[in-house]
């Protein structure tokens, strides 16, 4: 069911949508008398490929999961509440699995900001031990060893790191967690947009998770015009396919 589950929710992000739609119509075109619905099914196809592609898009889908989040102690002051805090969870984001590239090499763009977050909160926490979190997914190795040698290749001791290599999504791999951290207070990091699922799975397993967000996506009011707040690209269709997977995530995990 799991394997179903990751194969078949990519075909309800926009590009598979748009590429599902396009060989609808273009067969519809080609091998049938139906050409207005062909027509009209190309035409949908290829402005939901626009729409999804353009950076307003993206920005309007990510916006809401990123709402209110702001990053723990970014000036380096640690607020007295939490400097007795023990744990610095880091939730994999995905790796690959090519043991000839360094571990930094075998870490998605997600997981690698996630592991420098919790690089930098280690060090403002040197007492706390930085937990790296994943399972093995379609991988070899768990993400939490690699993400563990990743961390390890950047300066951090071995023995501040402790691995947590269960869970193949955030559900399994927040269980794992609370069995490695108890009611200790701890200090979450993942993904600005995975934070309110993964908060969620936290609460469910009455967890007492700090939030602290990186991989901010969502692009802030600022008044300076770029080419993705003109233009369609390819990184907007990235950022609108991640926000999908998050809501898709969220229902997913509710519905459980």
């Amino acid at each position: 069911m799991f394997a179903l589950e990751k194969f078949l929710v990519p075909l309800l992000f926009p590009l598979s949508l748009v590429l599902i739609g396009l060989g609808v119509g273009l067969g519809l075109l080609w091998f049938s008398r139906w050409q207005r619905a062909g027509k009209a099914v190309v035409t949908v196809s290829a402005a939901v490929l626009v729409v999804a592609s353009h950076g307003w898009t993206a920005n309007a889908l990510l916006a809401p999961l990123e709402q209110g989040q702001v990053m723990f102690a970014p000036r380096g002051e640690i607020p007295p509440k939490a400097q007795s805090i023990r744990w610095i969870v880091v939730l994999g984001g995905g790796v690959g699995g090519d043991e000839h590239l360094p571990p930094t090499e075998c870490l998605s763009d997600a997981s690698l900001r996630r592991l420098i977050e919790g690089i930098r909160l280690h060090r403002l926490l040197p007492a706390a031990r930085l937990v790296t979190s994943g399972g093995a997914v379609f991988t070899p190795r768990p993400a939490g060893e690699v993400m563990r040698d990743a961390a390890c290749a950047l300066g951090v001791s071995p023995e501040r790191i402790a691995v947590q290599p269960v869970g193949r999504n955030t559900v399994e791999e927040v269980a794992a967690v609370a069995g490695l951290v108890g009611q200790d207070p701890f200090l979450l990091v993942t993904s600005a947009a995975h934070m309110p699922r993964a908060l969620e799975a936290c609460r469910k397993q009455g967890l007492h998770a700090l939030p602290a967000p990186t991989d901010f996506q969502a692009a802030g009011s600022d008044g300076v015009w770029t080419p993705g707040d003109i233009y369609p690209s390819g990184a907007g269709l990235h950022q609108s396919e991640r926000a999908m997977y998050e809501y898709l995530g969220r229902l997913r995990q509710r519905l459980r």
